[in-house]
């Protein structure tokens, strides 16, 4: 959050819808239900569990519960390495590993204060149960700040390799926030989150997967410390029928 300043101005609320809308025009999403920032800080490294809870099975998506495990370490004030686990639990299924994810993110723009941070992010993802294929993820981030006011999005490209290949194409996945932060401490925001699993045969609105709802942001900082906590809790809702009619989603990020 950091200490920024300013006031939600008519002008600044134009811009974030416009935002908004874009974002659902290409499709809003994510693999799990977290917004990335492109920003990348040498030195810092960050330990983070992002979890969802389903209810309401749609049509094409029925699961219990899923979560990322996500390790990041910037080597550089460019270059970030990324290792995560990815876990998932379907309906009627056992809980178990499903990926293993090993990649990099690098900053194009650095964004000091107000205005645009992006990045571009690679992860080769290992399938860890059989019959599955493994993935390559690559896609740009986006972060625009105004005062108080910012809007996040990421938009992953994702391909499938080897003899487990299910597509031909590519899969999209688009994450999207806007947040508003009160203080230093809390923020409120809307994210929306949408996935196309086949760009070459998309479907109708129903065939893919779409959710969008209200979260909640808090900071805790130990003054004298490095130490510094972030979590998220909200609640998304299926505004697709292949999607679950709820997603309870909660993110816990320590930094040091």
């Amino acid at each position: 959050m950091g200490g920024l300043s300013g006031h939600f101005a008519p002008g600044h609320a134009a811009f974030c819808l416009t935002a908004i809308l874009l974002g659902f025009a290409i499709g809003p999403a994510s693999a799990q239900f977290y917004v990335r920032s492109p920003d990348v800080k040498k030195g810092e490294t960050a330990i983070e569990e992002h979890g969802a809870l389903y209810s309401g099975p749609g049509e094409d998506e029925r699961r219990r519960q899923s979560h990322e495990v996500e390790f990041k370490h910037g080597l550089t004030d460019r270059w970030e390495l990324i290792v995560e686990g990815f876990f998932r639990q379907d309906i009627g299924e056992k809980f178990e590993a499903r990926q293993f994810e090993l990649g990099a993110q690098y900053e194009i723009i650095e964004r000091r204060g107000d205005g645009l941070g992006f990045a571009f992010r690679t992860i080769y993802e290992f399938a860890l149960q059989g019959g599955e294929p493994d993935e390559i993820l690559f896609g740009p981030l986006a972060k625009y700040v105004i005062g108080r006011d910012s809007v996040t999005a990421n938009a992953f490209f994702i391909g499938q390799l080897g003899d487990e290949a299910e597509i031909d194409s590519l899969e999209l996945k688009v994450n999207w926030r806007l947040k508003h932060e009160f203080n230093e401490k809390f923020g409120l925001g809307i994210e929306g989150y949408s996935e196309i699993e086949d760009l070459s045969h998309a479907g109708s609105w129903d065939d893919q997967k779409h959710r969008l709802g209200p979260v909640a942001y808090l900071e805790l900082e130990r003054e004298g410390s490095k130490l510094e906590w972030e979590f998220a809790v909200g609640v998304l809702f299926g505004i697709s029928d292949a999607t679950s009619d709820v997603t309870y989603k909660f993110d816990a990020e320590l930094k040091f």
